[in-house]
């Protein structure tokens, strides 16, 4: 797999690992992962070497990025995330930002070089080993605020990042059909039973992502409205 899918999974990936200390009630919390997942759906299609509009696809991609580096720049101005993450996680939208910008050969793009080797995974290494020290996420609480400590980045891998992927191409798809049913997923995700996809379906209607009407084989999947955060 090529560093314009992986790259992205990772940033992505991250994301979902940062927000799942945010409150289930937080907006944020799944406007971000939203984003994340449309992010890493529309750059899978850089790899088509067949998608003709690649200049309009390179320009949602950089929107999708500056709607997400303006949600972290909230969150952390909220508390939600750690000056130093929402730091990092800037820096490295702002490199990849920068090599689309650079060019719309796919040649290029599929290139993402830094002086430094696997950028990414030294960037999220970092990630966690500063947050781990740092520990100043807050928990959101009425009593006085308790220091989160993320989990060792260890168990952020493959399986978080295979899961991130088959959540971007259920968004992926529903951005371009209003609602689908499993076995419209189905032929879409290789290697994943039904019922594998049908738990996922399942736990991201439960997160608040999609929107279930109808009963089994029958449900039908739409995007749900972000949430709406009301004051007491």
């Amino acid at each position: 797999m090529s560093d314009i899918t992986t790259k992205p999974e990772k940033i992505a990936s991250a994301i979902y690992l940062i927000t799942s200390f945010f409150n289930d009630q937080e907006p944020l919390k799944w406007k971000l992962r939203t984003l994340a997942s449309e992010f890493t759906s529309l750059t899978m299609s850089l790899n088509d070497e067949f998608f003709k509009e690649r200049e309009v696809l390179i320009l949602e991609i950089k929107m999708l990025v500056t709607k997400m580096t303006s949600l972290l720049s909230v969150a952390k101005n909220a508390g939600l995330i750690s000056s130093t993450n929402h730091d990092l996680m800037q820096s490295e939208f702002g490199k990849y930002a920068s090599v689309l910008g650079q060019s719309t050969n796919i040649s290029d793009v599929l290139k993402i070089e830094h002086p430094r080797q696997n950028v990414v995974d030294q960037w999220a290494q970092s990630l966690a080993s500063r947050e781990k020290n740092e520990g100043n996420l807050p928990s959101i609480s009425l009593a006085k605020p308790n220091v989160v400590r993320q989990k060792p980045l260890k168990e952020f891998g493959a399986v978080l990042v295979k899961k991130t992927n088959r959540q971007s191409i259920i968004i992926g798809l529903l951005k371009r059909k209003r609602e689908v049913m499993i076995k419209d997923i189905t032929p879409l995700i290789n290697g994943c039973s039904e019922k594998t996809i049908q738990r996922e379906l399942s736990a991201m209607v439960r997160s608040g992502v999609l929107k279930k009407d109808g009963d089994k084989r029958w449900s039908r999947y739409s995007l749900a409205p972000t949430p709406i955060s009301h004051g007491k």
